[in-house]
């Protein structure tokens, strides 16, 4: 086995987990412990009954009987809930920590992943993460107490037996593993990836049920999730036979421990003292057995949680060496700058296996200014959106808003940057709730002017429940030009110095695209607004206009 492993990296990233570890064997030791005090008790106190004829003088033992039981009840209702209490700290952190490093991910690692691949590493992997605590953790240090507890029983009753049972113990606790290891391993990883795979399909078939039955391709997508689950089965199956055999394994170690001691207790003679401690010794050996079991499954959800732990870190990886460092300044901006200038130098990027986007581009925007940028479809229109936001790094050059990076004027209440992308996203609430996305704290006074600004108030005043009316998931409820005209109304709401519009009037008809732009431009008066779009016909108000050709600003 690796010293390396995913998921033992995952758990020292996140912090805080090896007290519970610690917390879940010592519970997990408890009740083992107390079964075999039991069983010893219990079965001296038969013995010397039995062979007194009363049990009046082994009160004592009687109160030891009923402190064990009374230990292994309490133990194991303590090492349920506290283990799973752990279980589910641990998650929390885990996913605490996930959402923190997807926040600061480069998204072009985001991107490159298919949503179903996305939506596996942030629910699917997180929760096989659960079995990482009690069934790989635990198990070898509950195993190793529980071994010790048990021979020091045994040497104070037959040194013999307790050899006997450390010996086919450790047997069991050091060959098998191994073994099952080797061969549930690949087996258990290759489940999470199946599982994995057909998420991404089953992701991929309901976002495009319906052009899938436009076009008549739903049966190929239903059959490669069918083939996944056939798969999935065969493998899962695979490793049921294996486990059940480990079963057996087991059973017939600790019965062959069992015969063992009992075969060596006939040719030993005992103090009379000892004598009565005598039938404990086969039953402590083996209620110590059942501390073998766990041990022998944590290399399977070992394997498991692994594969699950490698996709998270992969999912989650942090921004490449290419993205600038951020400079100390932002740790004192108490918020954005009011009067911005863009300025963009020696910019150059391209996405992997991609011919350059930009080549040593250079323009600058000063604060107030109204510029339009015209790129063709693929020329790198949508990409310098995403390095003005930041959520792209400059890989040669710069970008500077006032002379800060663009990823340091994030998280600010109010933005120095608002943006209308072709695709931005719309949460499936009210009309209101997506528009207070621009300015939690506007009036509806404040709402309804910005939807006036973006000709959406005759939506509103016609729509049953007006700003509370629902929009559907992603706004599937509206039409592409109400949603354009939303998504506009929501920007304008955030009044931030700086408004990127991507293709943001591309849905309107022609008239009320005119009249909505003018508005736009009219409201924006006194601050910078940048239009981004394929083709830019002469518009009123517009300073300059720049064409992106080859990687650079060509004013027109």
């Amino acid at each position: 086995m690796t010293t390396k492993a995913p998921g033992r990296l995952l758990f020292k990233k996140i912090g805080k987990t090896h007290r519970w570890v610690v917390l879940t064997s010592v519970l997990g030791i408890i009740p083992i412990g107390s079964g075999i005090g039991l069983f010893a008790f219990a079965l001296y106190l038969l013995t010397k009954s039995a062979l007194l004829g009363t049990a009046a003088s082994v009160s004592l033992t009687i109160l030891g009987v009923r402190f064990f039981a009374l230990a292994r009840v309490v133990g194991r209702y303590c090492e349920r809930y506290l283990g799973h209490l752990g279980t589910f700290r641990v998650l929390a952190r885990l996913r605490i920590w996930l959402f923190e490093q997807l926040i600061d991910t480069d998204s072009i690692l985001v991107a490159n992943q298919r949503r179903g691949d996305v939506v596996t590493g942030l629910v699917d992997d997180v929760d096989t993460m659960q079995d990482r605590l009690l069934r790989v953790s635990s198990p070898p240090f509950v195993a190793l107490g529980t071994l010790f507890i048990a021979v020091a029983v045994l040497i104070v009753i037959n040194v013999q037996s307790a050899v006997i049972l450390a010996a086919f113990f450790l047997a069991g606790a050091l060959l098998l593993p191994p073994l099952l290891w080797s061969r549930t391993r690949h087996l258990s990883a290759q489940l999470i990836r199946l599982r994995a795979q057909r998420l991404t399909e089953a992701t991929e078939l309901i976002d495009g049920f319906e052009t899938l039955i436009i076009w008549g391709r739903a049966n190929q997508l239903s059959e490669s999730i069918e083939h996944f689950d056939l798969q999935e089965s065969r493998i899962s199956k695979h490793l049921a036979r294996i486990r059940a055999l480990l079963s057996v394994a087991v059973i017939a170690l600790t019965g062959m421990c069992v015969l063992v001691i009992v075969a060596a207790l006939q040719s030993t003679e005992f103090s009379a003292t000892n004598s009565y401690w005598l039938a404990a010794v086969p039953l402590v050996a083996l209620a110590s057995f059942e501390a073998l079991g766990p041990l022998l499954l944590a290399p399977d959800f070992r394997a498991q949680t692994d594969e699950a732990a490698a996709r998270i870190l992969a999912i989650a990886s942090t921004s490449p060496a290419s993205a600038p460092p951020v400079r100390s300044e932002s740790v004192t901006l108490q918020q954005a700058p009011t009067v911005p200038t863009i300025a963009i130098s020696n910019l150059s990027f391209a996405y992997a296996n991609s011919l350059p986007i930009f080549v040593d581009a250079s323009v600058t925007i000063p604060f107030g200014s109204t510029v339009a940028i015209a790129a063709p479809s693929g020329t790198g229109k949508s990409t310098l959106l995403e390095l003005l936001v930041g959520l792209l790094p400059c890989q040669s050059g710069t970008i500077s808003i006032d002379e800060f990076q663009p990823a340091q004027l994030q998280g600010f209440p109010r933005p120095c940057i608002a943006v209308v992308m072709q695709d931005d996203h719309l949460f499936d609430t009210t009309i209101r709730d997506n528009l207070l996305v621009g300015d939690g704290d506007a009036t509806d006074s404040q709402l309804l002017d910005a939807c006036r600004t973006a000709g959406l108030l005759p939506f509103i005043e016609a729509r049953p429940g007006g700003l509370d009316a629902p929009i559907g998931p992603n706004g599937d409820e509206l039409s592409g030009g109400e949603r354009q005209r939303l998504m506009i109304a929501r920007a304008l709401l955030a009044d931030a110095p700086i408004l990127v519009l991507d293709e943001a009037t591309e849905h309107l008809e022609p008239s009320l695209r005119s009249e909505v732009l003018d508005a736009i431009l009219t409201s924006r008066n006194g601050r910078t607004t940048v239009m981004l779009a394929h083709e830019i016909d002469n518009v009123d108000g517009v300073d300059v206009t720049y064409d992106l050709i080859d990687g650079t600003f060509v004013t027109r």
